[in-house]
């Protein structure tokens, strides 16, 4: 071989064997990744549950919304607590149809102790008296969210509830802790097994345990509480328009007319 095709000859080794070694490196990564994730992350949220069982004993319920964090939260706590531990849903009235059979679908197939706490009034009968909820005003989410679920728990008097809350979801929950003690009314302790997790970490943990998690994440939708809440963008009801046609028919029809619709349109 002339001397250029000798060197060519090894230039292709060198590829070869460059290609074969940054291979090994992503490798490595990837097992180091997934170590620490289990090492740290992981073991972190079963030691808070753990912690949180010495205080609380058998006296703690866990806050489910169908969503994927309070799924882990779920699943981590029901194996650290055991099946009896109660899974308490809030159901506004608007909730996805997806949502509510995944709920029920998984409370059966999982044998949990699933409890459904209610609002007195419907939703939409409030909207037509006080007006769709701002950035300013969210007035529904306490009559809607909160105040039933902690009359579910003041009623059978728990200590604590179990969230899926991070402090990645916002700005405002930077300073959220493992256990956190309220400030102010109502005076609920709150268990955040997964306060420190952020979204890439709660998929990993959903694939490495092969969880069944909420079909509506595969349609596209990052949210998915109440399907006709105003604070979504335009872009969410741009996606319920193809997904959910009659329910954004009933929201077009209704009246006083939602705000994100007209952006739609345009």
């Amino acid at each position: 071989m002339s001397k250029s095709e000798v060197e060519q000859k090894r230039n292709q080794v060198l590829n070869v064997l460059l290609k074969k070694r940054a291979k090994l490196i992503l490798t490595n990564i990837q097992q180091i990744n997934e170590r620490i994730f289990l090492d740290y992350r992981i073991a972190q949220a079963e030691e808070i549950l753990k912690s949180a069982y010495h205080i609380f004993g058998e006296n703690v319920a866990l806050a489910f919304s169908g969503g994927k964090d309070s799924l882990v939260a779920l699943h981590l706590a029901v194996h650290a607590m055991g099946q009896d531990l109660p899974v308490l849903f809030s159901s506004t009235g608007v909730e996805f149809p997806e949502t509510i059979q995944y709920v029920q679908t998984l409370a059966r197939e999982w044998n949990l102790n699933l409890q459904v706490a209610k609002p007195a009034t419907s939703f939409f009968a409030s909207v037509r008296e006080l007006g769709w909820a701002t950035h300013e005003d969210r007035w529904c989410c306490r009559p809607y969210k909160e105040e039933p679920a902690y009359q579910f728990i003041a009623d059978r008097k728990i200590a604590a509830e179990i969230t899926g809350t991070t402090r990645t979801e916002s700005i405002y929950r930077r300073s959220l802790s493992p256990i956190k003690i309220p400030k102010k009314e109502p005076f609920f302790i709150r268990i955040n097994p997964i306060y420190d997790w952020n979204e890439w970490e709660v998929w990993k943990y959903i694939q490495m345990k092969e969880l069944p998690y909420n079909p509506l994440y595969d349609r596209g939708y990052r949210r998915i509480g109440c399907w006709c809440c105003p604070i979504n963008g335009w872009t969410h009801y741009r996606r319920l328009k193809k997904t959910h046609p009659r329910l954004f028919d009933f929201l077009d029809s209704f009246r006083p007319a939602h705000p994100q619709l007209e952006k739609v349109a345009g």
